[in-house]
């Protein structure tokens, strides 16, 4: 028996093709036996033939139970895995119609939108939907249905939960089909991406504040600082009349204000979160 693999062991065609060749192999060398020991005593051999009888149906008992067991043990085992998976909040698995009704929420779609079991169940996705996303929704439920979800479907989904605030779900799903091929709904997993997404609108806001910067350093730093220099150069390469110099030094002042109130501007957004 050791040397049976046990993914073959764990398959039901297996279980019942090991029975076969057991009772087969049973049958044939103990009525071997029997007619060698007792060929000419037909009370004797009748005696063991019920002896046999009863010990074959206590083996192949033993037997199915050791092979049973070992395929629930496997079935159990998977089940206690996807139990533990789904008890992250963050994680989780739906099952809905082909109209997109939710016929399975696991516990944690439950505790994302807020609803109840029997609130959620029976409701049309695009009821969980926030308004804003209803006609992309449609759009991504055309897709899936025309392609029939041929190999999977990858989509990211928004949630609207029981206070009105939106969660925002990447979801995994396949196509459910009966023994026609006919589409009768489909089955996903997903995701919990809220604080990712909301961490790079982060990043997205921060970048575009830092290119606001920037440009702000370009244009509003640049020109005062390029008339500063300029004013400088001019005052040491020219000898310039005294009403000159004045004016000169006018330019030079106001392009430092400028220059001040700038850096000043460029201080208070770098302090200020965007």
């Amino acid at each position: 028996m050791s040397k049976i693999k046990p993914s073959l062991i764990n398959k039901p065609w297996a279980i019942t093709l090991i029975y076969m060749i057991v009772g087969a192999c049973w049958i044939f060398f103990s009525d071997v036996l029997v007619n060698s020991i007792f060929s000419d005593d037909v009370q004797e051999m009748s005696r063991f033939q019920l002896i046999k009888g009863c010990l074959y149906v206590f083996l192949s008992g033993m037997l199915l139970y050791y092979l049973i067991r070992r395929l629930y043990d496997q079935i159990n085992g998977g089940k206690q895995e996807l139990e533990l998976l789904f008890t992250n909040p963050n994680l989780g698995i739906l099952k809905i119609d082909k109209a997109g009704n939710f016929t399975y929420a696991s516990p944690n779609v439950l505790q994302i939108t807020g609803y109840a079991a029997k609130e959620v169940i029976g409701k049309n996705i695009l009821d969980l939907t926030p308004e804003k996303y209803l006609e992309d929704d449609l759009d991504k439920m055309n897709v899936i249905r025309e392609k029939k979800a041929e190999g999977g479907f990858i989509v990211k989904k928004h949630l609207k939960n029981k206070e009105g605030n939106t969660t925002i779900i990447k979801v995994y799903g396949i196509a459910l089909k009966d023994k026609k091929g006919q589409l009768t709904g489909y089955l996903a997993a997903f995701q919990n991406i809220t604080e990712q997404e909301n961490f790079l609108k982060s990043l997205e806001s921060k970048n575009k504040h830092l290119q606001e910067l920037a440009s702000d350093q370009s244009h509003l730093v640049r020109a005062p600082l390029a008339r500063i220099l300029g004013i400088i150069e001019l005052v040491k390469a020219v000898d310039l009349a005294s009403s000159e110099k004045t004016e000169l030094i006018n330019h030079l002042k106001s392009s430092g204000e400028e220059l001040d109130q700038a850096l000043k501007d460029i201080s208070q957004k770098m302090t200020t979160e965007p």
